[in-house]
């Protein structure tokens, strides 16, 4: 887009032109086209501003000297009236002046409890009764607030005078005395004479001489413990059976294995010796030989084995024996 445009027969050139032709910045001519500052079109988004008018502000601003600003109260010429030769202040006035609501100070002025006047539809309050009510609620207002909390206040009317200030004697004003005594008591112990052993005391000098050194010892007897349990003894059954074993089992003496070993041995050797023509442990017994033979081998060897086997019985196992004890 040109930087030059031809609006309703003027001239106008865009702000970023007119920065680089007058010096200020880009930011601040537009700033002067939205006050109304300076001639100027706003098209598209950007700014056109007139060169001649943006000119004229510019010599204007260098003559333009800036006047330090004075800090002047502006006067409310009805908050302040005199009547009586009484200065009387407007509600809002004195709302402003002590705290209070405008609608509490016109309460008061329509009670009548400050002195007021009404001017059209405005009350006027005197300045002076205005603050002598704040002053006295607000101590009001204190003593409550100390004794809510248990602060003690003394009405002290007038303040007395120092004792130096009331003292109008002829003497000194302030008597020294001398103090030498001790700073720590003495204590003073008094020895007791001794008594002699054929003193005469009466009665109640004895019972205080005697009761002095007694010790009062308090003695507890243990009360005795009687048993009234009676022991009972469960009786006998006679119908219980008895068992009384005659051998026991415990043979844990060398002397009693050793012989138990020895006698099987010879058991042993005595069989194999007498049982060796018919034994079925010999080897001679012949193939051919009938079966009855072989039959009474067989119970041969059983017998025998039989007899052996009680024998060992009787030495090796104890005899439990039942009586009854009727």
């Amino acid at each position: 887009m040109s930087d030059t445009m031809l609006l309703e027969g003027k001239e106008y050139i865009s702000s970023r032109r007119a920065s680089e032709l007058c010096g200020y910045a880009q930011d601040y001519i537009g700033q002067l086209a939205r006050k109304g500052l300076i001639d100027a079109r706003r098209v598209g988004g950007l700014w056109y501003v007139s060169l001649p008018s943006l000119q004229g502000y510019k010599d204007n601003a260098a003559a333009y000297v800036p006047q330090q600003p004075m800090n002047v109260q502006p006067v409310d010429v009805e908050s302040l009236v005199s009547f009586d030769g009484r200065d009387h202040v407007s509600a809002a006035r004195a709302a402003k002046i002590t705290g209070y609501h405008q609608d509490y100070v016109g309460q008061l002025a329509r009670s009548g409890a400050i002195i007021s006047r009404q001017v059209g539809n405005r009350w006027y309050v005197d300045r002076d009764a205005i603050l002598a009510h704040k002053r006295e609620k607000d101590s009001l207002l204190g003593a409550v607030q100390a004794q809510s909390v248990g602060i003690a206040r003394n009405n002290i009317l007038s303040p007395k005078a120092e004792p130096d200030e009331s003292y109008s004697g002829s003497g000194p004003f302030m008597t020294y005395t001398t103090d030498s005594g001790d700073l720590l008591p003495i204590a003073v112990h008094q020895e007791q004479k001794p008594v002699p052993e054929n003193a005469e005391m009466n009665d109640v000098q004895r019972d205080d001489f005697e009761q002095e050194y007694v010790v009062p010892i308090r003695t507890i007897k243990t009360p005795d413990v009687v048993s009234n349990a009676v022991r009972r003894v469960a009786p006998l059954h006679t119908d219980t059976v008895v068992r009384t074993p005659r051998k026991t089992m415990y043979y844990g003496t060398v002397g009693k294995l050793a012989a138990a070993a020895l006698t099987i041995v010879v058991v042993l050797s005595f069989g194999f010796a007498t049982l060796k023509g018919s034994s079925i442990y010999g080897t001679n017994i012949l193939r051919g030989s009938s079966g009855l033979s072989r039959n009474e081998l067989t119970a041969t060897a059983i017998g025998a084995l039989r007899k052996a086997g009680d024998f060992f019985m009787n030495i090796l196992s104890r005899e439990i024996v039942f009586k009854r004890g009727w």
